[in-house]
């Protein structure tokens, strides 16, 4: 083998070692040092507490607005570890190269720790390595199906709802249980930025995101494209 080859494999083999070494470091840490899972809780129930809202669990939370989000905001949701490696790469460039604000790239678990533990952070290239390094500690502590819920009761929806069941009742003055798909998805496209999708000022534009929502799941397998036309055409009944 060339010495540059063997050059090139050792450097690999390092790199490939340190990575497995660091992985196991920090799931350890997370598990017994630092434990991320519980300071998620603590966090997410006093968001809730503080909203005077309740918590709805992974199975309280419709089946239809769950494959929304996951099909709009990360499809990768049940396979991956917590961190979108492409998206990060791209904001940290972002960051370095231009000097602007960090954003996308952002997968549910990432958007869990923005809105819990780096809630009061101001992002930073320090900032996004965090978010990646606790969202990769929850991969390792915490289920999917705790993941996602928790990310639900924490999730600005506008109009100063947090989390779905403030946003069932503050857009339809419902429970989470009695939205039909048209309303869970309308709901499941605010989430990306509430102000511009806000239904009550510009019901248009909030249409065309739920359509986009909608779209992503007929893409992501989970619904029909006779579905999506069904669900499309539901009343939206705004309060």
């Amino acid at each position: 083998m060339p010495r540059f080859s063997k050059g090139l494999f050792k450097f690999l083999m390092f790199v490939v070692i340190v990575l497995c070494i660091s992985w196991f470091g920090l799931k350890y840490y997370f598990n017994y040092v630092n434990i991320i899972a519980d300071q998620v809780r603590g966090d997410v129930f006093t968001h809730i507490k503080a909203q005077q809202s309740q918590f709805l669990t992974y199975q309280e939370i419709p089946e239809m607005f769950r494959n929304a989000i996951i099909a709009t905001e990360d499809r990768s949701f049940f396979t991956n570890k917590g961190i979108d490696f492409r998206g990060t790469l791209r904001a940290v460039y972002v960051d370095v190269g231009g000097g602007q604000p960090l954003q996308g790239g952002s997968t549910i678990t990432q958007q869990l720790i923005h809105n819990t533990l780096l809630s009061t952070t101001s992002k930073s290239l320090t900032w996004k390595l965090l978010e990646s390094i606790y969202a990769i500690g929850v991969y390792d502590t915490m289920s999917k199906q705790e993941t996602f819920a928790f990310y639900s009761n924490v999730i600005y929806f506008g109009h100063g709802a947090n989390g779905l069941y403030q946003a069932a009742e503050t857009y339809f003055g419902k429970k989470t249980s009695e939205l039909n798909a048209g309303e869970l998805t309308l709901l499941a496209g605010l989430p990306n930025a509430p102000s511009d999708y806000d239904p009550y000022k510009n019901l248009r534009l909030a249409r065309e995101r739920q359509q986009l929502v909608i779209q992503s799941m007929v893409a992501n397998g989970v619904i029909s494209e006779s579905q999506a036309k069904q669900i499309i055409n539901e009343p939206i009944g705004l309060k």
